[in-house]
């Protein structure tokens, strides 16, 4: 199913009317610049913060099955300061961070906001697996906070079979971590993580 020289397409969402479709504008810039092929898509908000964070798994599956292709998710309010090569995730299913500091915290064990997914059968059901479950805690109105991070603990740890590569730290540099593990000219994406700075955003 999987074409290995396709590269995989850029893909993200903001929330309209909100603090982050200017986050998003950086991002589209560094695209530009970089001449990364990018779809990024402001998108209705469906009620609040965590909701509009739930809806994660969803587009990137929608996205998979729209282009037929590998995609890379990268959060809204990140920027590409190199030009990436994709070209080492090819033989996977997935990849993804994962932030050993916070090993025994479910909510930022693994960083969700650099993600690779391929088009192959194996990440497709992950995909199809990550969204029924995080629907299933949407319908139950459970506590939606760090969803997309929570249910990709929990479905790796639970067995569900993928290729997994570990995505480099220049690949998703959170800005104000990591400094002594990388170079300032190594970093490929870096992330601002703009939710800290909007908390009190409910949009």
């Amino acid at each position: 199913m999987s074409d290995h020289s396709q590269k995989p397409l850029v893909i993200s969402y903001y929330t309209e009317n909100t603090p982050y479709q200017l986050e998003a504008f950086s991002l589209i810039e560094s695209c530009n610049e970089m001449g990364v092929e990018a779809e990024i898509e402001g998108v209705p908000s469906v009620g609040n913060w965590e909701r509009n964070c739930a809806l994660k798994p969803f587009f990137i599956r929608k996205k998979l099955l729209e282009k037929k292709r590998p995609v890379f998710w990268v959060d809204a309010d990140a920027v590409f300061k190199k030009q990436p090569d994709f070209s080492f995730l090819s033989a996977h299913d997935i990849s993804f961070r994962e932030m050993k500091r916070f090993s025994h915290d479910k909510r930022f064990k693994y960083c969700s906001g650099s993600l690779f997914i391929n088009y192959t059968p194996r990440a497709l059901e992950f995909v199809d697996r990550w969204c029924d479950y995080c629907q299933q805690k949407i319908d139950r109105n459970e506590d939606l906070q760090f969803l997309d991070q929570v249910s990709l603990v929990d479905l790796i740890e639970s067995g569900q079979q993928v290729k997994i590569f570990p995505l480099p730290i220049s690949y998703v540099k959170v800005f104000d971590l990591d400094a002594r593990e990388i170079e300032p000219g190594e970093i490929v994406i870096e992330h601002y993580q703009a939710s800290r700075r909007f908390r009190h955003w409910r949009g």
